[in-house]
C-alpha cells in the first residue's frame, strides 16, 4: 500500500512538471511572438519615419543620415541608399540580431532658408477658388490647416509638416498636391499681395515641392 501511495505521489509530481514545462514553453512563445509583433510595429514606425524625411530632405534641401545600432552614421542622398538602409536595418531587427533599428536624422541644408522663405511666403499670399463659398481661400484653409504663420526654421517646418489637420490627416500628406476642393483636380490660383491686388497665376495645380521652391511672387 505504501509503495503504491509513494508511486502516486511520484507519478503527481512528475505530471506536475511536465505541465509546467508545457505551459512555461506556452509563455515564452507567446511573449516571442508579442515581441515580434512588437519589432514588425517599429519596424513600420521606423519606414514611415525613413520616407518622410527623405521626402523632407529633398523638398527643402535639407541633409539626412542615419545611425544604426552601433553608432555608425551613413549620409542618405538617394533612395537606393535608403532602401538598402531599410533592408539593413529592419529584418535582423525584427529577428532579434540587433538591439536596436537605428534612426534618421534631417537637419537644415544650405538652400533650406531660403526655401523656407518661399514657403511662408506662397502660404501666406497664393489663394485657391473655392466654388461653394464664391470666393479665393488661403491653402490653408483649402486643406483643413491651421492658420499660418510664419515658420522661422527647419525645426519649425519639420513639425509643422507633422501636425494633423481636420481630417487627422499629416500636414505633409496633405499639401502633396493642393487643387480644388481639398482634391487633385485642378484649380484656379491668384496671387494676394495683401493691399488690395492680386495676379492669376498660369497654374491649376500646386504641390509641397512647389510651395517650397518656387516664388510665386515674382512670377509675371
Amino acid at each position: 500500500m505504501g509503495n503504491k501511495l509513494k508511486f502516486r505521489w511520484i507519478l503527481c509530481i512528475i505530471i506536475f512538471f511536465l505541465v509546467l514545462l508545457i505551459y512555461g514553453n506556452h509563455l515564452l512563445k507567446e511573449r516571442a511572438k508579442k515581441l515580434e509583433d512588437m519589432r514588425r510595429t517599429e519596424a513600420v514606425e521606423f519606414r514611415d519615419d525613413g520616407w518622410k524625411k527623405y521626402r523632407m530632405m529633398q523638398y527643402a534641401g535639407a541633409n539626412m543620415e542615419y545611425t544604426d545600432s552601433k553608432g555608425n552614421i551613413r549620409v542618405i542622398e538617394t533612395e537606393p541608399v535608403l532602401l538598402d538602409v531599410f533592408d539593413e536595418a529592419i529584418k535582423p531587427y525584427i529577428l532579434g540580431k540587433t538591439p536596436s533599428l537605428g534612426s534618421f536624422r534631417i537637419t537644415e541644408g544650405e538652400e533650406t532658408l531660403e526655401l523656407i522663405q518661399n514657403f511662408n511666403d506662397n502660404m501666406l499670399h497664393l489663394k485657391i477658388w473655392n466654388n461653394r463659398e464664391g470666393r479665393y481661400r488661403t491653402i490653408s484653409e483649402n486643406e483643413g490647416l491651421e492658420e499660418f504663420k510664419d515658420i522661422n526654421s527647419f525645426e519649425e517646418l519639420w513639425e509643422y509638416m507633422n501636425k494633423r489637420n481636420d481630417e487627422n490627416i499629416l500636414y505633409m500628406n496633405e499639401l502633396d498636391i493642393v487643387g480644388h476642393d481639398r482634391t487633385g483636380r485642378p484649380g484656379k490660383f491668384i496671387y494676394d499681395y495683401g493691399n488690395g491686388e492680386s495676379k492669376k497665376l498660369s497654374i491649376n495645380i500646386v504641390d509641397l515641392l512647389s510651395l517650397l521652391s518656387e516664388n510665386y511672387r515674382d512670377w509675371s
